[in-house]
């Protein structure tokens, strides 16, 4: 199968600061031996391999033929491709992630991966996710879709851009004891958003994936329903924003983040107004902590 290399990357980022990564190889830096072409396996990539059929690849700037060539890592010098629809036939390319140490119950996790599609392709899908489990899921005699929910999932639209890196980020509560990730497309082809974004290339959608952060969240606990109850008016706003939460919901700090990733705000406790009267026009990312959680809200400044 077909696969192309080159693109051109930017940065797209919100991080949550201060807390351990629990990824092992969370850049994919560390490699154990070069693989070949479509050789993903822990063999080769430490703490990382594949639960399916499907020949993920791996590339590296130190690995003879498989460097990103055109395409500059995330960070670092390494990442991985999967395909996440091909057209035609349906078929799945997975990878799969060790943990430094069992997610606890009750717990609220945050989860961050980049994403870049391959401009050799023209089309593109909103459903990447990551699936968070005890053991590794597989291995899978096969390379059509892992038939799971996974417990955090894209929910900002198309995953069209080759020229940046996109942010796939979600917050969710452990069950207890998950210690993989698993990233890539979990909808079979009738349930996956497939948009066309090009007009050279081969169909389908093939991804690079960077970065893989998960951390436990700032006021973990396992009520959600006061972080998911807040609200942000209005939105869009010429400038100021009032953020308004259930007296529950007790509001430790905010943050707010441009474009690139750069924290422009920080808010400490018992403010509920955020001014970006003196920013420019655009999107920004508003992260709230409480008692019971951190979320998110996407800031249309106007």
């Amino acid at each position: 199968m077909k696969k192309n290399l080159p693109f051109l990357l930017f940065i797209f980022i919100l991080r949550t600061a201060s807390s351990q990564n629990l990824v092992l190889n969370a850049d994919l830096e560390s490699y154990l031996t070069c693989p070949g072409f479509g050789q993903f396996d822990s063999i080769f990539v430490e703490h990382w391999t594949k639960p399916s059929w499907g020949s993920t690849d791996y590339y590296h700037d130190s690995c003879t033929g498989i460097q990103p060539v055109s395409q500059v890592p995330h960070s670092g010098h390494a990442y991985f491709g999967i395909i996440g629809y091909n057209y035609g036939t349906e078929y799945r390319e997975y990878a799969t992630g060790r943990l430094s140490a069992p997610l606890q119950a009750g717990h609220a996790y945050s989860v961050e991966f980049y994403v870049s599609l391959n401009d050799g392709y023209i089309q593109a899908i909103n459903e990447l996710g990551a699936l968070f489990s005890t053991t590794a899921p597989g291995p899978y005699s096969n390379f059509l879709h892992i038939p799971v929910t996974p417990q955090v999932e894209n929910t900002s639209g198309i995953l069209g851009s080759t020229t940046i890196w996109m942010l796939v980020s979600g917050i969710f509560t452990a069950s207890g004891g998950e210690q993989y990730i698993t990233i890539g497309n979990f909808h079979d082809d009738s349930s996956t958003t497939i948009t066309q974004v090009g007009n050279v290339g081969s169909y389908g959608a093939y991804y690079f994936v960077d970065d893989v952060l998960v951390t436990e969240a700032k006021g973990t606990g396992n009520s959600e329903i006061s972080t998911s109850q807040i609200t942000v008016e209005p939105n869009p706003s010429a400038g100021f924003f009032k953020i308004v939460s259930p007296q529950e919901a007790s509001i430790q700090n905010m943050e707010v983040f441009d474009c690139f990733g750069k924290e422009i705000i920080s808010e400490s406790a018992g403010r509920n107004e955020i001014d970006l009267g003196s920013f420019s026009a655009g999107i920004y990312i508003l992260q709230i902590y409480t008692r019971d959680g951190v979320t998110r809200k996407k800031l249309i400044r106007n």
